[in-house]
């Protein structure tokens, strides 16, 4: 496991190299040095620390559902959304290892278009992770040509959807 050792903390000393990413640019830029291009539908997730330096962590996740709104099988009256369950574990793993900001790329064949999925997916998770209290630093789409930010617009769902 990438956090063996110290389960409260990760110990910087384990993983050389860990910058402190300035600006957007820059973190657009590691990214595209650990990810180049589309493979399948997927979802990354990597971490900074309260300095904006990284951690080292990155997450791979190809099973989550199509739909943010589909129901998870949870026990009780409390039938969670999908987003509300991915954004409650990973805020979850923030906290007990220390981190201080989130970043998700979509990863999906095609062109760099942001088609509905990958927006409803993307609105819907930075919504349930605030709610959660996770800082979201920053979320990309990984398509089949290299990897574009997501911008606040990109993220507003048409009536028409």
């Amino acid at each position: 496991s990438s956090l063996a050792g110290n389960p409260e903390r990760m110990n910087r000393a384990q993983v050389p190299d860990l910058l402190i990413i300035d600006d957007d640019d820059m973190l657009q830029r590691r990214l595209e040095r650990m990810l180049t291009s589309a493979i399948r539908r997927q979802l990354w997730i990597t971490f900074l620390d309260d300095e904006d330096r990284e951690t080292g962590v990155i997450i791979p996740c190809d099973d989550y559902p199509n739909r943010p709104d589909s129901p998870t099988p949870m026990e009780g009256l409390d039938v969670p959304s999908a987003a509300t369950v991915m954004a409650r574990s990973f805020a979850q793993i923030m906290r007990q290892c220390g981190f201080a900001s989130l970043i998700a790329v979509w990863e999906r064949r095609g062109d760099d278009t942001v088609r509905a999925p990958e927006q409803r997916w993307a609105a819907a998770f930075a919504a349930a992770l605030r709610d959660e209290g996770v800082v979201v630093r920053a979320q990309f789409l990984l398509h089949s040509a290299g990897l574009r930010q997501l911008a606040p617009d990109d993220l507003l769902i048409s009536t028409g959807d």
